[in-house]
Formats: structure tokens, sequence, C-alpha cells
């Protein structure tokens, strides 16, 4: 079952992995996370500890953030209301 925001932290992880040039065996060897799990990851279908995920993420480049839900975002309220 997919988990909300996990599919976009799956998407970017995908495209990370990919502007590497790194297969998901490649990026198992390089991070220590099991291929399964990359997969389970990118796939938006990982459910498992955020260490897990933290490790594959750093590994990537990239790092894990939290915001408020509900609040809109600046460049989401811009779309919202373009008056142009």
């Amino acid at each position: 079952r997919m988990l909300p925001g996990m599919q976009d932290i799956g998407r970017k992880c995908q495209e990370k992995r990919k502007a590497k040039k790194w297969t998901q065996a490649i990026a198992s060897l390089h991070s220590g996370v099991h291929r399964t799990v990359i997969s389970q990851i990118e796939n938006g279908l990982y459910s498992g500890s955020l260490k897990v995920l933290t490790l594959y993420l750093n590994t990537l480049e990239l790092k894990l953030s939290v915001q408020s839900a509900g609040i809109p975002q600046l460049d989401e309220l811009e779309e919202l209301f373009n008056d142009d």
C-alpha cells in the first residue's frame, strides 16, 4: 500500500540514482541498502525504518525535510492565484 508522500520521495530518489547512471544494484553497493528495499522506496511502497530511508537518501545526496501539512507554499499559491 502506498503511503502519502512516499511516491514523491521515491520518484526523486529514482531521478537522482539515474542521474548518477547507477542501477539499483550499484546503488545498493554504495548505500548498503538491499536492492529490493531500494525498489520499494522508488516505487512509493516502502514502510520500513527511517534509518534505512535516510541511509539511501544520504547516498543519493538528498535529505528529508518536514513541513506543516495544509499550509500552501508560495509557489503553490502562485499557481492557484495566477493573475497574469
